[in-house]
């Protein structure tokens, strides 16, 4: 059975994921090894002894990471996690393993490697003119997203999908080996695939969304990688 990677964080000493990534990856037939960043001292990157690596969602990423100072309108952060995930992303994607990132996990992937990020989209962005937190439950969609036709997320959603959205930041300079897939109408970035082929970044929940079968498809062909 093939082994999925999946990041997770610690809060007061408990270690938090989002159960429905693990869900997902049992329900289509692999098993989920979780990390964690277990010292707040020593955090040594886990062995490479899984098969493919999905970044979870999370708090928000520290600016240091990407060379800025925090802004007023900067949220919770955590150091260790964020420093954690770019060691995890660098060894994964050197085992040319593929890795895919949903929201705060899109992110990461871009600052690992050497992209940028809004800290709060309606503070430095005044284009930003969609809710991009949602008041309703994520198993419900709240916008559009538009998806470039060539690229490989489209085979999966289309070009034109409705999907649910929970966050304040996003990217601001895309990392140099990565392309832009998909956009929301106010032209925030949704989703990014690099230039290999090994790494895709989705910034709103399709972990939330299987009852739509073109979300479930983004991991199904995510984990065709594999085969």
């Amino acid at each position: 059975m093939k082994t999925i990677g999946i990041t997770a964080g610690i809060k007061n000493n408990e270690v938090i994921i989002d159960r429905s990534v693990v869900d997902t990856v049992v329900k289509l037939g692999f098993l989920p090894l979780v990390f964690a960043p277990v010292s707040l001292k020593t955090m040594p990157v886990p062995s490479i002894n899984f098969d493919a690596l999905i970044l979870s969602d999370g708090p928000d990423i520290t600016p240091i990471f990407y060379n800025e100072e925090p802004l007023p309108e900067l949220r919770e952060t955590d150091p260790h996690r964020d420093q954690f995930e770019l060691n995890l992303i660098k060894n994964a994607h050197d085992s040319n393993l593929p890795i895919l990132g949903i929201g705060r996990g899109m992110q990461m992937l871009n600052v690992a490697f050497n992209g940028t990020l809004f800290q709060d989209i309606y503070a430095q962005n005044s284009g930003a003119g969609v809710q991009h937190i949602q008041p309703n439950d994520l198993s419900l969609e709240s916008h559009h997203v538009n998806v470039t036709d060539e690229s490989e997320l489209a085979k999966a959603v289309g070009t034109h999908p409705y999907v649910n959205s929970h966050h304040h930041q996003a990217i601001k300079t895309i990392a140099n080996n990565f392309n832009i897939v998909a956009t929301a109408p106010d032209g925030i970035i949704e989703a990014i695939e690099s230039t290999d082929q090994t790494m895709l970044g989705i910034q709103w929940r399709p972990d939330k969304l299987l009852n739509d079968p073109k979300q479930e498809k983004i991991f199904t062909n995510f984990f065709a990688k594999l085969n």
